[in-house]
């Protein structure tokens, strides 16, 4: 039987931050990150050709996973 629903996006945990990055960069980095992932789900949205959007949607995942240590970092969350 074929899956109908795909697999949820994992975090990679190799993803890491430099200890010498201060909590405001980080901070400072996911902000830009974050405008970079608005302006690619407006680029979604927008888009009707399904490979398209998969590509788009594809982004948002790893520009998600870019985000995440970033904002450990920012928190002082462990990871």
């Amino acid at each position: 039987m074929k899956k109908i629903v795909p697999d949820p996006p994992r975090f990679f945990p190799y993803l890491t931050v430099t200890p010498d990055l201060t909590p405001e960069a980080a901070r400072a980095e996911a902000t830009r990150l974050m405008a970079c992932l608005r302006e690619v789900l407006d680029l979604y949205f927008d888009n009707d050709r399904e490979e398209q959007r998969q590509t788009l949607l594809n982004t948002c995942v790893y520009l998600n996973q870019l985000l995440s240590p970033l904002i450990r970092h920012e928190t002082g969350a462990r990871p």
